[in-house]
């Protein structure tokens, strides 16, 4: 009997160590404003740490970006639209700012 017990309590703190993200830390504001563009809290929970807010966050996943290349775009000062048209010129970050810094734009493509 004190066998089973003991496996039902490391079932229980296993469990409880891979629970999903929570909401917490956050307002019910913020979480009205992560839910309203679709996110769940694991994803807000991350694109919050990244340092995105939820209308930066949609305006980027929009973008077709995923967090880590978000933030390496938005570490490089490009917002969604740009990077997206850097991206779609065929630019990797470090060759659009290259170009960037020479005074060039990636070419529109629609």
């Amino acid at each position: 009997m004190k066998k089973l017990g003991l496996v039902i309590v490391i079932l229980a703190l296993s469990a409880c160590a891979s629970a999903p993200a929570t909401w917490k830390g956050m307002s019910e504001r913020d979480i009205a404003a992560w839910k309203e563009i679709g996110f769940n809290a694991e994803q807000a929970q991350a694109w919050k740490s990244g340092g995105f807010t939820p209308e930066q966050s949609e305006s980027w996943s929009k973008q077709g970006f995923n967090l880590t290349s978000a933030t390496s775009w938005k570490g490089q000062s490009f917002d969604a639209e740009e990077a997206k048209n850097w991206k779609t010129g065929g630019f990797d970050v470090d060759s659009a700012v290259e170009s960037r810094d020479k005074g060039l734009t990636p070419v529109k493509v629609e």
